[in-house]
């Protein structure tokens, strides 16, 4: 049995293909009424997901016993140094979903954008200004303007609609 430091935490391994068990069943679950083609390439695809997660659970559970794996999580917050700015993003991201109703699709994306360069240390700060004008101009050209999407529209979405 190896002690506690050498023992690998896996933990943060068994997120995704826990997650991947959970859809398969979700999956097979909400086909019933769909066309029997479709079901059976869903149960194919869902049996072969299960398969595949019971195989890494059954090698998982393997190493737990003969001691080289841990329950825990590890390092995955990240390095203790970049945990403030990793939780500022996750509070950017939450922000986004908030604002976007009322700021609309463009400044909202731009605002998230500089902040996230700011965030992530990007310099110099005009550079990354530019970048976040140029991607939430070209998000919305590309998904309002040319695929007439329907996302929330703002101040500067009502300008251009006024504009053109």
């Amino acid at each position: 049995m190896l002690d506690r430091e050498t023992r690998k935490p896996i933990g943060a391994d068994l997120i995704i293909p826990v997650a991947a068990g959970a859809y398969a069943i979700y999956y097979v679950l909400s086909v019933r009424s769909f066309p029997w083609q479709a079901q059976m390439s869903g149960m194919i695809l869902a049996g072969l997901m299960l398969l595949l997660v019971l195989i890494y659970l059954a090698r998982v559970a393997i190493g737990l016993r003969r001691g080289r794996y841990s329950m825990g999580f590890g390092d995955f917050f990240g390095a203790p140094a970049s945990r403030a700015s990793r939780a500022i993003f996750v509070g950017l991201i939450v922000a986004y979903i908030f604002a976007v109703p009322y700021l609309g699709f463009t400044l909202t994306t731009f605002a998230f954008l500089a902040l996230s360069f700011h965030v992530a240390g990007a310099r110099p700060v005009g550079r990354a200004l530019l970048t976040a004008g140029l991607a939430a101009l070209g998000g919305w050209f590309f998904f309002i303007v040319l695929l007439n999407t329907r996302f929330p529209k703002g101040p500067f979405e009502q300008l251009m609609g006024a504009i053109f």
